[in-house]
């Protein structure tokens, strides 16, 4: 007598996070640090290498874009791709494509050649996240998934914190061209991880039709015990049918969609600002070097304590009440920054605040994004919202420039900050009127029945 089918996310939702899962999670988590120590690291650089270039510094602000528009036309090309062909060794292939050229930058002697290496560095990068936190959603309970992704995107700020303190050490020591020698060494190391410890997506294997065995493999490493042999699992997601990408932009799914980029598109625009502007903006108005820079250290802390946070608050207590409230109390943090550079103490709460309040809510709506669509179409939606992130990290900058350069006042675009905070707020706000559950063909009684059959291989 066969057993009945048994739907996997039942199985990966039964039981906790064991070895075997942490084990994934932790690797993702080593990949995401390699970005955020990337990002910091050229910063550092960029004054060293305009010198040994012949670079002038002023056109530093190229290279940094160059590989942040890299990893946007990596998000938006490779997690589509991800959904088609499988995570895995996409994942690895990412990874090989940001080593390569990381390898690479110290060999282009002009500015030409580094904008090239810096944006094939970033279609690397850009691509990988996506499917990262796919793949690790896809092995998380549901009910953990939120925070699970906050955590893991906290190792962005980390690894610029990690980027900044190597980047202090290794350049007077030993050049800047071993920076990106280790920047390229650890990501190959880091491929072969993912090809020797990490399995495919179960449910893109199930979608592929011909795995069951592969699937029954996993879940015995995942459960310490043999899955029984005669137990068929199934993807009980929704089915998505044709191209993923058109998918996001169907009927039902197109406002979300659009409202979930508005989200991602102004919460990136205000951390970049943050990060980048802070510094420049606060010696304008008379704060001194060291206390500037004390200032953007501790939006830095702040940020990694509220990415790490964001996504336990969305499963608690939902994202359309936390993510709103997120962004509405981060504006009121950074917009007072203009007016009370004379307090340092004051500088200083409110900065971590700003940091803590918007790394929150960027690991929010990650976690919204993976939990928004199926898995079929999962690593397309999240690397498309990522993309229109990494638009609004090229946008910002350009945004605050010609505030500046039009004359407004930086108390004044301090204040100007609480537009897209209010922005944001608005979106996720319209999103929960217009919000598509993704369809799950509600487990029937018999797959919870054949549950622990599938759990227990008996």
């Amino acid at each position: 007598m066969h057993s009945p089918p048994a739907s996997i996310a039942s199985v990966i939702d039964a039981r906790p996070l064991g070895g075997y899962r942490l084990r994934i999670f932790f690797v993702c988590f080593l990949i995401v640090l390699m970005d955020g120590f990337d990002t910091q690291a050229i910063g550092f650089a960029a004054k060293a290498m305009s010198s040994s270039l012949d670079i002038p510094i002023a056109l530093f602000g190229q290279v940094f874009s160059a590989g942040l528009l890299g990893a946007m036309l990596g998000a938006f090309l490779l997690g589509p791709l991800a959904d088609r062909i499988g995570r895995r060794w996409l994942l690895a292939g990412a990874i090989v494509i940001f080593a390569l050229f990381s390898l690479l930058t110290p060999h282009a002697p002009t500015l030409p050649d580094l904008l090239l290496v810096r944006f094939l560095a970033g279609l690397g990068l850009g691509g990988a996240i996506p499917n990262l936190l796919a793949l690790s959603a896809e092995y998380t309970p549901r009910p953990m998934r939120g925070m699970m992704t906050g955590v893991l995107y906290a190792g962005f700020p980390l690894g610029g914190a990690l980027g900044a303190l190597a980047s202090s050490y290794i350049v007077p020591h030993y050049g800047w061209p071993a920076l990106f020698y280790l920047g390229g060494v650890l990501p190959f190391a880091l491929a072969l991880l993912v090809i020797a410890a990490l399995p495919e997506s179960l449910p893109f294997l199930l979608r592929r039709g011909d795995s069951q065995h592969a699937v029954r493999a996993i879940v015995a490493r995942m459960t310490g015990r043999p899955a029984a042999g005669d137990v068929i699992y199934v993807d009980t997601e929704e089915r998505v049918r044709g191209l993923p990408f058109r998918q996001l932009l169907s009927r039902d799914r197109l406002a979300p969609t659009l409202l979930l980029w508005a989200g991602f598109f102004m919460c990136f625009v205000l951390l970049i600002v943050l990060v980048l502007w802070t510094p420049a903006l606060l010696r304008g108005e008379g704060v001194g070097e060291q206390d500037a820079a004390l200032v953007v250290a501790l939006i830095n802390l702040g940020s990694v304590a509220g990415t790490a946070t964001g996504g336990r608050l969305v499963d608690r207590f939902g994202p359309y009440r936390t993510l709103p409230l997120l962004f509405v109390l981060g504006a009121l943090s950074v917009s007072p920054l203009g007016y009370i550079t004379q307090s340092l103490s004051s500088l200083a709460i409110a900065a971590t605040l700003s940091g803590f309040l918007f790394g929150a809510g960027s690991s929010g709506l990650l976690s919204l994004a993976v939990q928004s669509y199926p898995s079929g179409m999962r690593a397309t939606g999240v690397g498309w919202a990522m993309a229109l992130g990494r638009m609004g990290q090229v946008t910002g900058p350009l945004i605050v420039g010609a505030l500046l350069a039009s004359g407004f006042s930086i108390k004044t675009i301090f204040l100007c900050s609480a537009v897209p905070a209010a922005i944001a707020a608005a979106a996720i706000l319209f999103l929960r009127l217009v919000h598509v559950e993704p369809s799950t063909h509600r487990e029937t009684r018999s797959q919870d029945t054949a549950l622990p059959a599938a759990l227990d291989g008996q």
